[in-house]
C-alpha cells in the first residue's frame, strides 16, 4: 500500500517545480475549488459517469455517495450501514462501485456508503459525495493550496520531488492493530453489516 501523506504547501516544493502544473515529478495536477474557504471540491467520476463534485475529505474513512446520485446511477445496495460524525448521523447502506476516478487515477471495486446528504447540501455544499481516505490512501497525495491543485501519484515519483516534512497517516486513538483505519474519530465513521437487508 502506498504511503498516504498530505502536505499543505507554499514553501515545501522545490523552486524547480513547474509553477503552471503545481505538482512535482511531472505529476498531472488535479484542480480543486474551495467552498467556505477551507473545504476542497474535486471532480470525481463514478462507474465512468460524471464528473460529479465531491468533497475531498482526508478525515472521512469511507467514500460517500449521495443517495440521489446513487439512484441516478442505479447503484445496488450490498448491506446496511450506520454513520456517525460531525455532520452525519443515521442509517445508510453500502454499495460496491466498479470504478471511482479522480483525474487519471482510478480505484476498482471500491466500496462506498450511500447516505442522504440533503442536510449538508442545504448548508451550502453543492456536492454529490465525499472522497474519503479509503480511496486516497491508495496513492501519495499532495495538496498545493497556493495553486489550488491536488497531486496524486501511484508511481512513487512524487516522493523524490518533494522536500519538507511528510505527515504520515495516523490511526484513531484507541485503535488496535486489527481495527486501524485512516481518519479521525471525530469525522465520518461507518459500521456495516454487509449482506443484511
Amino acid at each position: 500500500m502506498k504511503r498516504f501523506f498530505v502536505l499543505l504547501i507554499a514553501t515545501f516544493i522545490p523552486a524547480t517545480l513547474n509553477a503552471e502544473a503545481g505538482c512535482p515529478a511531472n505529476i498531472t495536477a488535479i484542480p480543486f475549488h474551495n467552498v467556505n474557504r477551507h473545504e476542497m471540491i474535486v471532480e470525481v467520476s463514478i462507474n465512468h459517469s460524471g464528473p460529479y463534485d465531491f468533497l475531498f475529505d482526508t478525515g472521512t474513512q469511507v467514500t460517500v455517495v449521495d443517495q440521489s446520485l446513487a439512484a441516478e446511477l442505479h447503484l445496488e445496495a450490498k448491506g446496511k450501514a450506520a454513520v456517525a460524525g460531525i455532520s452525519f448521523q443515521g442509517p445508510a447502506i453500502f454499495a460496491q462501485l466498479d470504478t471511482v476516478e479522480l483525474g487519471d487515477h482510478a480505484a476498482t471495486n471500491q466500496g462506498v456508503v450511500i447516505y442522504d446528504m440533503q442536510r449538508l447540501q442545504s448548508a451550502g455544499f453543492a456536492i454529490r459525495g465525499l472522497l474519503g481516505a479509503d480511496f486516497l490512501s491508495r496513492f501519495d497525495v499532495l495538496i498545493n493550496n497556493a495553486l489550488k491543485v491536488v497531486c496524486v501519484d501511484d508511481t512513487g515519483a512524487m516522493l523524490q520531488g518533494v522536500i519538507g516534512e511528510r505527515t504520515a497517516r495516523v490511526a484513531p486513538v484507541g485503535a488496535t492493530a486489527k481495527s486501524r483505519r485512516p481518519g479521525s474519530p471525530n469525522r465520518l465513521n461507518a459500521a456495516s453489516s454487509i449482506g443484511d437487508d
